[in-house]
């Protein structure tokens, strides 16, 4: 029940027809917009996929050289997990299911040139989970499962 109808109601009156503020006297012709009560149930509940990507954890980073050199220690640096990359071209997603480590070591490698770990922080935009970081390596993880 919208607003207007309830205040009609309340008042004693019938069903209230909205009336906008219109120079041109359109306005009356104006219906009541229509609520779509399924689609917030729908929004609201969780799938599976859902849950799954809910688990993911990882850097959110600018694109760059150091964005490609995370990508390829994620994938030395988590061996037997899949890395999750999605590339969005401004900013790239690089993800793992529930825990990733980054070494400065293999970050270096991969740059070619050395590296300090809070150098991370400048491309960093964001981040999926919980982060531990240290000198040699960072460390994003996520305690509870979806």
């Amino acid at each position: 029940m919208g607003i207007l109808n309830w205040l009609a109601k309340l008042l004693g009156g019938g069903q209230l027809e909205p009336q906008l503020a219109c120079p041109s006297g359109q306005a009356s012709a104006v219906g009541t917009p229509e609520l779509k009560e399924n689609e917030e149930k729908t929004m609201s509940t969780t799938s599976s996929a859902q849950a799954f990507h809910n688990n993911l954890v990882g850097p959110v980073m600018r694109a760059g050289d150091l964005a490609m050199a995370v990508i390829e220690a994620a994938k030395i640096d988590n061996p037997g997990k899949e890395v999750f990359v999605e590339d969005k071209r401004a900013y790239i997603r690089i993800h793992t299911e529930h825990e990733m480590v980054l070494h400065r070591e293999t970050i270096e490698d991969e740059l070619g040139r050395p590296f300090k770990m809070n150098d991370l922080e400048v491309d960093l935009s964001s981040f999926a989970g919980q982060i531990e970081s240290g000198d040699n390596s960072i460390r994003f993880y996520f305690t509870k499962k979806m």
